[in-house]
């Protein structure tokens, strides 16, 4: 896909997040009154965190992922669980925390391009967390809204835990130390097997 629509996409997104501003608080309140809306702000997020750990887990696992990330893992999972329990009385900002991890996600596939590896996914959080910022900013203008400290460090805080997920998800497979040094694929590697 070209640069171009990569970056249109994360412009629309923080387009669709600085533009619901003003009805953000009207959004947010009939989430919270429904009963999925609060079941997912509540206890589901925690849920859905637990269970997409598990199946990343999982997935690590039968690609034999190297050790770091499964602590980027561990890592995630721990921030997952401080950030869900520090908003555990204001069920409704704990929306930033995907909010800001989508974010992430989007600003790194437009940078991946020209910034890879783990400077890209830093740079990615950084750009998502200056978005985040930015929509702080925009409260302070915005009638009805207000700027709130907590709420730049939330959307910070989603943005570095979308990336520690993201590099999760893209770890690849572990190379046997034998096989690296040697310059050759292992049997099992080239898809042969030994009798």
């Amino acid at each position: 896909m070209p640069a171009r629509a990569r970056w249109l996409a994360l412009g629309a997104y923080v387009g669709l997040a600085y533009g619901t501003l003003p009805y953000g608080p009207v959004i947010g309140r009939a989430v919270t009154r429904s009963a999925p809306g609060a079941w997912l702000l509540g206890f589901g997020m925690g849920l859905v965190v637990a269970l997409g750990a598990a199946g990343l887990l999982a997935a690590l696992a039968r690609r034999g992922a190297p050790r770091g990330a499964y602590v980027a893992l561990g890592v995630a999972g721990a921030g997952y669980a401080l950030a869900l329990s520090w908003l555990r009385a204001q069920h409704l900002e704990r929306v930033h925390l995907p909010e800001y991890g989508v974010m992430t996600w989007l600003a790194w596939w437009a940078i991946a391009p020209r910034v890879p590896g783990v400077r890209g996914y830093a740079a990615a959080a950084a750009l998502a967390a200056a978005i985040g910022w930015g929509d702080e900013l925009l409260q302070a203008v915005t009638p009805g809204r207000y700027y709130d400290l907590r709420d730049v460090a939330a959307n910070a805080l989603g943005a570095v835990l979308g990336a520690l997920v993201l590099g999760v998800v893209r770890a690849r497979q572990r190379e046997r130390l034998s096989d690296v040094s040697s310059g050759r694929r292992s049997p099992q590697a080239a898809g042969s097997s030994s009798r």
